[in-house]
Parts: C-alpha cells; sequence; structure tokens
C-alpha cells in the first residue's frame, strides 16, 4: 500500500517537474523525455519517481515498525569493518562475471515466437531510456550519472527491497533461502526485463545474504553501487567513443564457464564475510550493551 501511494505521489510530481521545465503537453512527455537532450532532467525524474516509490515507504514503514529508530530498524547502522568492505569489492567484481554468463542462458531458453517479439519490444523501449538518461560527455556528466543512475538508486532499492521487504519474506516463510529468493524475484521483476531476468535475480540473491550476514544496509547498498558503477562506466566509455547504441548496451553475455567459476569463488568470499559479519555484529553488539549500561 505504501509503495502504491508512493508510486502515484512520484508520478505526479514527476509530470508537473517535466512540464515545468519543458512546457510541452502531457501526451509529449515520454517522447522528449527519450531526447538525450533531456537527459539531465531524465535522471533526475528518475530519482524523484524511485525516492517516492522505494525510499519513503521504506521510511514510513520503519516508523510505523521503530517510531524512536526507524532508520535503523531497516538497517542504516555502523557495524562495519574494513575487511567487509575488501570482501564486497571482490564479491560484486565476480557477481559481473556471473550476471554475464546468466545473461548468455537466458538468451538460450526457449520461448514461443510471440513472447521473444512481446520481451524484445519491451527491451527496446528500455533501451531507448537507457540512450537517452546514459548520454554522457563530459566527466562532471559521468559523476552525475554515478550519483543519479548508480548511487541513489541503489540505496533506494536496498531500503525497500532488503531493508523492508526481505525480513518480512523470512518471517512469513520460516526460511531465509525462501524469503530472500522470493524478494530476489521481485527485485528482478520489478525492472521489466525477461532478457535480464536471471542476472538481476542473482544479483538479488548475492545482495540478500549480503543484508541476511552483515544486518547492514550499508553494504548491501554498495555491492548493488558496485554494479551499477560498472554499467555507468562502460556506458560513458562507450559514449566518449561515440559509439553508444543500442546493439552495445545489449553485449553483455559472457561464456557460461566464467559464471561457474565466478560463483564458486563467491560461495568461498561468502564463507569468509560471514565469518566476519558475526564477529563485527558481536561486536557491535557488546558496544551497544555497555553504552546502554552507562546511559541508565
Amino acid at each position: 500500500m505504501l509503495c502504491g501511494v508512493g508510486l502515484l505521489i512520484g508520478t505526479m510530481v514527476s509530470i508537473f517537474i517535466a512540464q515545468t521545465f519543458l512546457h510541452i503537453p502531457l501526451q509529449n512527455l515520454p517522447d522528449a523525455l527519450k531526447n538525450a537532450d533531456n537527459a539531465n532532467l531524465s535522471r533526475t525524474l528518475q530519482i524523484v519517481s524511485t525516492f517516492f516509490f522505494m525510499a519513503l515507504p521504506s521510511i514510513i514503514f520503519g516508523v510505523i515498525i521503530n517510531r524512536r529508530q526507524p532508520l535503523s530498524h531497516i538497517g542504516f547502522n555502523n557495524a562495519v569493518s574494513g575487511k567487509q568492505v575488501l570482501l564486497i569489492i571482490a564479491i560484486a567484481a565476480m557477481s559481473l562475471g556471473l550476471s554475464g554468463a546468466l545473461s548468455e542462458v537466458n538468451e538460450i531458453i526457449p520461448i514461443s515466437k510471440s513472447s521473444e517479439s512481446y520481451f524484445r519490444s519491451l527491451e527496446d523501449e528500455y533501451s531507448k531510456e537507457v540512450l537517452a538518461i546514459a548520454n554522457m560527455k563530459t566527466w562532471w556528466d559521468y559523476l552525475a550519472s554515478l550519483l543519479i543512475i548508480a548511487l541513489l538508486p541503489a540505496i533506494f532499492e536496498e531500503m525497500i527491497f532488503r531493508g523492508a521487504l526481505q525480513p518480512i519474506m523470512i518471517g512469513i516463510t520460516k526460511n531465509a533461502f525462501v524469503g530472500i529468493l522470493i524478494t530476489s524475484i521481485l527485485f528482478s521483476a520489478i525492472h521489466a526485463s525477461y532478457y535480464g531476468f536471471l542476472p538481476r535475480l542473482a544479483l538479488g540473491l548475492i545482495i540478500g545474504y549480503v543484508f541476511y550476514y552483515s544486518k547492514n544496509l550499508w553494504l548491501s547498498s554498495l555491492t548493488h553501487f558496485l554494479y551499477n558503477a560498472v554499467g555507468v562506466t562502460q556506458l560513458y566509455l562507450v559514449s566518449r567513443e561515440g559509439k553508444l547504441t543500442q546493439e552495445s548496451l545489449n553485449d553483455q553475455a559472457l561464456p557460461f564457464y566464467y559464471g561457474l567459476i565466478a560463483a564458486l569463488i563467491i560461495f568461498f568470499l561468502f564463507y569468509i564475510f560471514k565469518r566476519e559479519s558475526q564477529v563485527v555484529i558481536s561486536m557491535h553488539n557488546l558496544n551497544e550493551k555497555i553504552l546502554l549500561d552507562a546511559e541508565q
């Protein structure tokens, strides 16, 4: 309900902002926002809509459940170690190889001609939107894109999916894997990309376990941001060379054995990450108890 209301408000605010700057009829807005000249406005509207759809509902949910510490309830805390951050960087790097291999798997799954035509049309529309916001000509465009396309969406999406939804799903199913899997399926499905479903599902599982083991939304957001940042950087380099096309956006597939190797390394990294997270959480809880006893 909160997300639904947020989506409606975000849509109305986005339309108001777009019409304020463009001064065009409502029916012409979609085409205008696909124009590369309006890239900065498109990026801004994406953040506005994502904030109202995901971030604000998460904050309100946190207030409802824990009025005194709503942000802490959804996972924002300072229980982080340098070793965790280094492991996150390695896990994010390996997730790129896994996603690339799963993109190849997604492509070869047999589907009907009508379904393929429909999904391809959705991908084409999505590619046009990406091309509009990915037109980065200067270093400042790149930095702005890292903030607006990579960082803020990563935080906002993690707030709703890992901070709010995942604990609910785990609580309902009484099973961590099932709860994380359901959340990851929803995370992938909301991006409305059939040919990107398996890569985003894998990313959702990886980020889900980062949050499950660490109980820290900053670390899951960092994983998500690093994944997004690589994509933004690739688009920037291609854009600077004048080679940003719809074909270049779809060139993400990697051989299947890359994914197998990446998956094995990810399992090993998670073994270390889980142990380190247990130590960090124990030390954080101990410090919190000491501070609470001191206050009392």
